[in-house]
C-alpha cells in the first residue's frame, strides 16, 4: 500500500494526531482508540511518529501541495 493510500484510509481524528506529532505535540489528550490504531499500524510509538509515519504525512504533504499549485500559479 503507498504512503498516500495509506493517509487517505485513516480517519481524519487520526490523521490530526500525526500531524500534532510532526508539529512537535503528544499523545496527550488523544483517544486511545486512535492511538492504539495508528501503533497497530507502526506510524506511531509512545515517543512519537515512526519513520514510516513521518514517509506517510510527508506524501499527504506533498500531494496536497501539489494540488495546490495551480492555484499559486494564477495569483
Amino acid at each position: 500500500m503507498t504512503d498516500l493510500m495509506l493517509w487517505n484510509r485513516l480517519t481524519r481524528r487520526e490523521q490530526r494526531v500525526i500531524i500534532k506529532l510532526f508539529g512537535g505535540g503528544s499523545l496527550y489528550g488523544n483517544s486511545p482508540i486512535e492511538t492504539a490504531n495508528l501503533m497497530r499500524l507502526g506510524l506511531i510509538t509512545e515517543r512519537g511518529l515512526t519513520s514510516v509515519g513521518l514517509e506517510v504525512f510527508i506524501a499527504a504533504f506533498k500531494a496536497q501541495r501539489e494540488a495546490n499549485q495551480p492555484e499559486l500559479a494564477e495569483i
